[in-house]
């Protein structure tokens, strides 16, 4: 029975997502957080397979910060335990890290595949040839299958790492978009939809993979899913980097909220469709519709003459100094309660940045909206009163629109 040594296999190196080495059906990977120098060896070695490697630049590749290594002692004891790595593959250790003339590279013995040079081929050939449609699919579908994620996660702050990383993360985003091209263009959303969903599980916070995805609900009929993917991108963009979604992401809101239902004749149904659930206190609308309210304020004083208030609600630390974000999280869910139990129901108001409410106060004078403003705030200090932080108020009144605008 001949071993997998003696048919000469294949050898399978995969790095994105993970290390591994796969061969005659074994397979070793870094699972263990032991051991970590010899895996960089080996990372290294494969990585850069097509070219032999000094003593120094592997010194310098793993033991940066340590110049005083002695070359031979630690790279001989380094070999020898990354040859141990390898045994599982039933392939003699000392035919894959080869050790010829002073220096140190892979086995060009065996056939060595690695999944970044599959990916970067499939990449090339999909962005930069013109191909029919069907192979062009076919080929970014199994690039997206390719890439698990980042280059060499467990080792991506090493400064080798860094810019190969950031290359194949780049290519995968040019895929990725030019996919949800071609599927768009064959009205796809479902496709779009589960690309979206593969992507944003390797890029969480990608921006355009998001609206993606909240746009292909949305087009494939699922709105209520599509809302709430919305908010889900709202509330991990204030937690996680305490800003707002662009402007551009934020009129998918009234995109999906001005979509018509189709011809209805009953102006009963429509009522109860266009009714809300019954809750207390001040109107909350994403900030799209709250502009779109204020350009209709806008338009009635004009013929009203009607005195209205435009004010914002600032939570900020004390001297200028930055509030740590759970804080901040906690003051601004405490300040929207206390805007909503502030307000009357007519009253309108938003979130217009991560520490920001905006209000639309109609029907007021100047000293009345002062009034409301310190009332919202020691209603908010008498359920979360911290020392560090303060919430500061500023109010104007709206402006008549100017005619010349609507042009």
């Amino acid at each position: 029975m001949p071993s997998a040594f003696d048919l000469n296999p294949t050898i399978y190196i995969h790095t994105l997502g993970g290390f591994s080495i796969e061969a005659g059906g074994k397979v070793i990977n870094d699972s263990s957080n032991q051991s970590k120098k010899p895996w960089a060896l080996l990372e290294y070695l494969a990585i850069f397979q097509k070219k032999d490697i000094s003593p120094a630049e592997l010194i310098q590749v793993i033991w940066p910060d340590d110049p005083g290594v002695n070359p031979a002692g630690a790279l001989k004891t380094l070999m020898f335990r990354s040859r141990k790595l390898l045994e599982p593959l039933d392939i003699p250790p000392q035919k894959l890290l080869v050790q010829q003339r002073g220096t140190y590279a892979w086995t060009k013995e065996y056939t060595t595949v690695l999944d970044i040079d599959e990916f970067e081929t499939i990449c090339t050939r999909v962005l930069n040839e013109s191909l029919p449609e069907e192979e062009a699919l076919s080929l970014c579908f199994a690039g997206v299958e390719l890439y698990r994620g980042d280059f060499l996660p467990k080792a991506e702050y090493e400064s080798w790492v860094i810019p190969i990383s950031t290359y194949y993360h780049t290519l995968y985003q040019k895929l990725i978009h030019y996919t949800i091209h071609l599927l768009t263009a064959k009205k796809a959303f479902s496709q779009i939809t589960a690309l979206c969903q593969t992507a944003i599980a390797i890029e969480p916070f990608d921006e355009e993979f998001r609206y993606q995805l909240v746009y292909s609900l949305y087009r494939d009929g699922h709105t209520h899913q599509a809302l709430e993917e919305y908010n889900n991108t709202l509330d991990l963009f204030y937690s996680e980097f305490s800003i707002s979604p662009s402007d551009h992401f934020k009129d998918l809101y009234k995109i999906i909220r001005d979509d018509e239902q189709g011809v209805n004749m009953n102006l009963d149904h429509i009522q109860h469709a266009l009714s809300e659930e019954s809750s207390g206190g001040a109107f909350y609308c994403e900030y799209p519709v709250f502009r779109d309210l204020f350009q209709l304020e806008r338009r009635a004083i004009d013929r009203t003459g009607d005195s209205i208030y435009l004010c914002m609600l600032t939570v900020t630390g004390l001297n200028g100094k930055s509030l740590k974000t759970l804080i901040l999280n906690k003051a601004m869910e405490h300040l929207e309660a206390s805007i909503r139990g502030s307000l009357r129901c007519s009253d309108v108001f938003t979130r217009y940045s991560i520490s920001q409410y905006l209000i639309l106060l109609p029907t007021i004078t100047s000293e009345m909206a002062e009034m409301v403003l310190k009332r919202i705030i020691t209603n908010f200090r008498k359920v979360y009163n911290r020392k560090d932080m303060t919430v500061e108020f500023r109010l104007q009144p709206l402006k008549p629109l100017n005619r010349d605008e609507e042009f």
